[in-house]
């Protein structure tokens, strides 16, 4: 077994928010702050040679695109986005706010005409609270019949039935639902999923946010739960339930995995056999080294393993990647005893707004002074598949711009492309985005919150994570100017956030000079691949940028 300090759980403060907590895993890699980037040393002996080659981690690069908007300002999108197509072609999307609705879509880059799918319970049901609608569905064959789960929430004990979210108190739990008409209507069938009961107690019963994956016979269901509390902190892991096809998802036939002992004679062992482990309060037992918030778990044909979507603002985007192959569910060994695990680790793909502990950064207690949150990350694949992914898919979240308040949520999308490129430098699009009306830039890794921009110009990319050679780059906000810098902003400016990772020296990797140019009438800086800078004053050479894969 690995030791305890490895396996050390994710810690919630307070869900803040029940559910809404972006939770910070400590299983995560520490990442950069706002100060200079250090070198990490080019020492590398045999076996770490020999790891690289046979890691899935490494042997393939990702390309991240531009940000789109997709929804919003909206108080509705509060859960991961997902869609379904149906037999005839038709895609549906679906999002959730203590409701479930359909959404209509041509191609997911917009949706539109939200329709109430799932109502939330009445006073003393376990939905009372919510009822959100997880991705992604079970599509009976031959038939027009779709089964799903839901996350639902009720009431705590002695809240005499109020929901009160934001002291931790909602009781979390996950429901089943059934569709006849593909996806158009769909009918509650009851709670199928609680977390393992030997935890309950006050603001910590919570089965939370899955997601509903098949792997041959059987569906299985991603779920973060409480394993207990540790002084005020609910102490949150990755569990899985499993339920077979042929039961479609029904009560009653969902099994947790957990170690146990088959007999007193018998060796512990890890599966879903035994007894105590049912869906309602049985025993479960947590995967290892993949951070709880990482559940967006799906196949990706193109790297042949299963992967799963981390994305936070105090520690950016993360693609977690499995050690088996994309056909068999990603479970660590039946022998706990054993060193293997089901996942291989995780790569960074898009940096953090700041630091770690950026207090500001992911909150839910929304102020004017409040930073960029990201939340509820999904995998959608080009063709509005939810269920398989491949080279090229797109990255869903929720985002809240510095300042905004929960009804100015916006749903986002980037598309992300794999590489067998070997070089690992993941990479994010530089774009500069024009106003028309008069005539404004603005270049960044990130859409500008005013709809009126739009993206004009194509300026490289940036790499997603530190490196040697490379200098972080930080976009500086003052009056209303919004100014990239080479690793601080200056006096008088306010960091609104880290854009990426820019090379100090030209190479065969990074062979885009990237300038900083300023159009002094208009007092707006701006970025150029432009040497010339469109006409107007070219105040610095950034650096080089990467080309795209």
């Amino acid at each position: 077994m690995l030791p305890h300090s490895v396996l050390s759980a994710v810690r919630v403060r307070t869900r803040s928010t029940a559910r809404r907590a972006v939770v910070a895993g400590s299983l995560l890699a520490c990442v950069a702050t706002l100060g200079s980037v250090a070198a990490p040393s080019g020492a590398e002996d045999s076996e770490e040679r020999s790891a690289r080659a046979t890691s899935p981690l490494f042997g393939f690069t990702v390309q991240v695109g531009p940000e789109e908007r997709v929804f919003g300002p909206s108080g509705l999108t509060d859960f991961p986005y997902f869609s379904e197509r149906t037999a005839g072609g038709k895609l549906i999307g679906f999002i959730s706010n203590n409701d479930s609705y359909r959404v209509s879509t041509k191609n997911n880059k917009t949706i539109r005409d939200p329709k109430v799918i799932i109502k939330r319970g009445k006073p003393g049901q376990f939905d009372k609270c919510g009822a959100w609608l997880a991705g992604s569905v079970y599509k009976k064959p031959g038939t027009s019949k779709w089964y799903a789960l839901y996350h639902a929430e009720g009431a705590g004990k002695g809240d005499n039935n109020r929901c009160i979210f934001n002291d931790d108190s909602v009781v979390a739990s996950v429901g089943r639902a059934v569709s006849h008409d593909a996806g158009k209507t769909w009918q509650k069938t009851g709670q199928v999923l609680t977390q393992d009961k030997r935890f309950n107690g006050p603001k910590s019963e919570d089965a939370t946010m899955g997601r509903l994956v098949q792997y041959g016979d059987f569906l299985y269901f991603f779920y973060a739960a409480s394993t207990g509390n540790h002084g005020d902190e609910l102490i949150r892991r990755l569990h899985v339930a499993r339920s077979p096809v042929a039961d479609l998802g029904a009560k009653g036939t969902w099994r947790k995995w957990h170690c146990y002992k088959p007999s007193l004679v018998e060796p512990r062992r890890c599966d879903f056999g035994g007894s105590g482990n049912a869906g309602l309060g049985g025993e479960s037992t947590p995967l290892e080294l993949i951070d709880p918030m990482a559940r967006v778990i799906i196949p990706n044909t193109f790297l042949k393993h299963n992967v799963a979507l981390y994305a936070s603002g105090t520690r950016g985007f993360r693609l977690w990647v499995s050690n088996g192959p994309e056909t068999e569910v990603p479970l660590d060994p039946a022998d706990p005893s054993s060193d293997e695990r089901a996942w291989a680790g995780s790569v960074e793909i898009y940096p953090p707004v700041s630091t770690q502990h950026d207090p500001l950064v992911d909150t839910w207690n929304r102020t004017p002074k409040a930073k960029q949150l990201y939340a509820y990350p999904s995998i959608v694949s080009v063709t509005g598949d939810s269920s398989t992914s491949g080279q090229e898919f797109y990255l869903y979240y929720v985002k809240l711009f510095p300042g905004g308040d929960f009804p100015e949520r916006y749903l986002m999308r980037r598309k992300v492309t794999l590489s067998n490129d070997v070089s690992r430098l993941n990479r994010v699009a530089l774009t500069t985005y024009y106003r028309k009306t008069d005539g404004r830039r603005r270049t960044s890794t990130e859409r500008p919150i005013q709809n009126s921009f739009k993206a004009n110009d194509q300026e490289g990319y940036l790499l997603a994570k530190p490196a040697a050679g490379y200098t972080q780059v930080i976009e500086c906000a003052k009056k209303g100017d919004f100014i990239l810098r080479k690793d601080k902003c200056l006096t008088g400016e306010k960091a609104y956030r880290r854009i990426g990772w820019i090379s100090d020296s030209v190479g065969i990797e990074t062979p885009t000079a990237i300038y900083r140019c300023f159009n002094r009438r208009k007092k707006n800086h701006f970025a150029s691949t432009d040497s010339t800078c469109l006409g107007y004053k070219k105040e610095a050479l950034l650096g080089y940028g990467l080309e795209s894969l």
